[in-house]
């Protein structure tokens, strides 16, 4: 529950038609201002957790506070509030082009950029690592940042080092990104190098469960998804993936696999990402990378040293070249497909900002997630359901990892 004092203000805000989430206006100027209303309630008095977003990849090397409003990103603790979103796991994103070069430093370094940006904004954001730490922020007002690591090369093949990571705060793990790693193979990989997950990928799983740290398939190939489902002995979610059924992307899952997971208790967050919700904007952003294919091959080595300059740039080249955006539509059809398909209690978002580059209409930001619970409302799900697709089904099953844990 929110502060009485902050829901005394939204209830003042609502009956003024003023827009508590103080969303861009031009964004709601076409919406139906009754279900506006009703859906701004629904949505303050909701958990609203985001488990993917890029911005510590964003601001490592550059000066941006997350306490001030910046157009930088397209995350800071200001736009949360504004979007309403209580809750956001941050990504230490490290590529599979340094899982033999030292990856645990850029980790580290991306950990205490997330721990600084906190620090420097007690008044507005806290670091949680778990559950009862979401809630019990949430209910100050303040954002509660969690963290996450994509890709699992800066555990450099050691379980001490995963245990550390733990220790440190690290509360879910993608298991790999573009490429394969000493863990498993990758859905962006040319060729399988384990036919799913290696033995020292096992054993992580395994440590995990342990741990009550959550296992993340998102990037994983086909085989090591149903390998971790094989082996894992808690649920497992992706925390940032699409429904390959509507959008046929190696990157999305099949219905099987989503049956599977909600069989197994997880669940699936769905990535914002243009590219991996819609069809027909894969096939003309895949003929824009084609394109610009010589330029980007120049900025790779221009910035061979420097990744996080090197997906700066291409975020850049993207916004020049990329085609327009979908309409919020298509995220909806997602989560009606999952819903047909397993139920409500295994979707959530994973919106991947700041790594991905294109988003839906009205989702350009993390400011828009209010026109997520207008839209759900106008397809007439239940506010119980609502609550629960935006982030009450992800504190469900995270206990569920923790309680697992336990038991090992």
């Amino acid at each position: 529950m929110k502060l009485i004092v902050k829901n005394i203000v939204i209830i003042f805000c609502i009956m003024l038609l003023i827009p508590a989430s103080q969303i861009d206006a031009k964004k709601t100027h076409d919406l139906d201002q009754q279900l506006w209303k009703k859906a701004l309630k629904i949505h303050d008095e909701a958990v609203v957790i985001d488990t993917h977003c890029d911005t510590p990849m964003a601001i490592l090397e550059r000066k941006i506070d997350l306490g001030q409003k910046t157009t930088a990103t397209e995350v800071d603790f200001i736009k949360m509030k504004e979007g309403g979103v209580d809750a956001s796991f941050f990504a230490v994103f490290v590529s599979n082009r340094l899982d033999k070069k030292n990856p645990s430093k850029r980790a580290l370094e991306m950990i205490d950029e997330i721990y600084r940006q906190v620090e420097n904004n007690p008044h507005l954001a806290e670091i949680a690592c778990s559950p009862a730490g979401i809630k019990r922020i949430e209910g100050t007002g303040k954002r509660a940042i969690l963290i996450g690591m994509e890709n699992g090369g800066p555990i450099e093949g050691s379980l001490r080092l995963l245990r550390n990571y733990y220790r440190l705060g690290v509360r879910y793990i993608t298991l790999t990104h573009s490429g394969n790693n000493d863990i498993c193979d990758s859905s962006g990989a040319k060729k399988p190098q384990w036919n799913g997950l290696s033995e020292f990928g096992e054993k992580v799983v395994a440590e995990m469960n342990r741990l009550g740290m959550i296992i993340d398939v998102s990037h994983v190939s086909d085989e090591a998804f149903w390998d971790v489902l094989k082996i894992s002995k808690a649920p497992v979610f992706a925390s940032h993936s699409c429904v390959r059924a509507i959008c046929d992307s190696p990157r999305n899952l099949t219905d099987e696999m989503i049956k599977a997971l909600a069989r197994s208790g997880g669940i699936v967050h769905l990535n914002f990402y243009a590219a991996f919700l819609d069809d027909k904007f894969r096939v003309k952003s895949d003929a824009a990378w084609e394109k610009v294919a010589p330029e980007r091959k120049k900025l790779r080595e221009k910035y061979k040293d420097d990744r996080n300059a090197y997906w700066n740039a291409i975020m850049g080249l993207w916004k020049k070249y990329g085609p327009p955006a979908p309409k919020i539509d298509t995220l909806m059809e997602h989560i009606d497909h999952i819903v047909k398909l397993v139920g409500v209690d295994h979707v959530g978002m994973g919106s991947d900002y700041d790594g991905a580059g294109a988003f839906p209409q009205g989702l350009e930001d993390v400011s828009g997630f209010p026109l997520i619970t207008y839209h759900l409302l106008k397809r007439g799900y239940k506010e119980e359901d609502i609550k629960k697709i935006l982030g009450g089904n992800f504190l469900r099953f995270f206990d569920k990892v923790i309680a697992t844990g336990k038991t090992l």
